[in-house]
């Protein structure tokens, strides 16, 4: 990387990290780019050549989460399809409840504005192809019945994972409920697909994570706007 790409990729970062807090504080309507241009320290143009617009800063911070679940599956390359899918989920979830405020005002706005509609396909076709890469390495090892269509898989999947961030967003899972929730669903799914030991794993985590998924459903249980 040259000099001039890493000072690229530095005011990028800075300017990411500063639209969190202030998406956090204000909300994503309140968000100007002039005053994302003074706290990420960079002026107004810079911010229209990296960004373009304040929606492009969406696109920007589905691009830090993606490379997140990249990073994570690259640490797994040695494990099963169990345990490269579940760190999928994982660094996903890891990335939204470390600023949950930013991440809820955010998911709002991705999923319920019409001129995301774009963005929100790419994005889950992005999730769902990643996937698939993983349920085709476990087909050809045995582990996920060849009967299987990865892609079809991976998008449910992936509908699943919305609808729970958007239960999460609006206030009806706290963070750990969240975390239960998604797992268990994505390793439900993958039990009707698993053959022998990857079964085996996937049969051990549900039963584990059964009373906390029972906690997580209970009617009157409301989160917090907090986490």
């Amino acid at each position: 990387m040259s000099l001039l790409e890493e000072h690229k990729a530095e005011r990028r970062s800075r300017i990411l990290a500063a639209a969190r807090d202030l998406i956090a504080e204000r909300g994503y309507a309140g968000l100007t780019m002039r005053d994302l241009a003074g706290a990420s320290r960079v002026s107004v143009p810079t911010l229209y050549n990296l960004f373009g617009s304040k929606l492009a800063l969406l696109l920007g911070e589905l691009e830090e989460t993606f490379a997140t679940v990249v990073r994570s599956l690259e640490e797994t390359q040695g494990g099963n399809v169990v345990e490269r899918a579940l760190a999928t989920c994982a660094a996903g979830n890891g990335d939204l409840l470390s600023a949950p405020r930013y991440s809820r005002e955010l998911i709002n706005v991705f999923l319920t504005a019409e001129e995301t509609q774009a963005i929100r396909r790419a994005t889950g076709e992005r999730y769902a192809q990643l996937m698939a890469g993983i349920l085709r390495d476990g087909q050809a090892a045995g582990e996920i019945e060849a009967w299987a269509d990865p892609v079809v898989v991976s998008r449910r999947m992936f509908a699943h994972y919305t609808h729970t961030m958007i239960e999460w967003a609006q206030g009806e899972l706290d963070a750990e409920q969240f975390r239960v929730t998604t797992e268990y669903g994505m390793s439900l799914m993958l039990l009707g697909l698993a053959r022998g030991r990857a079964r085996r794993q996937l049969a051990d985590r549900l039963r584990a994570l059964e009373p906390a998924l029972a906690t997580a459903r209970r009617p009157h249980t409301r989160a917090r706007k907090g986490g």
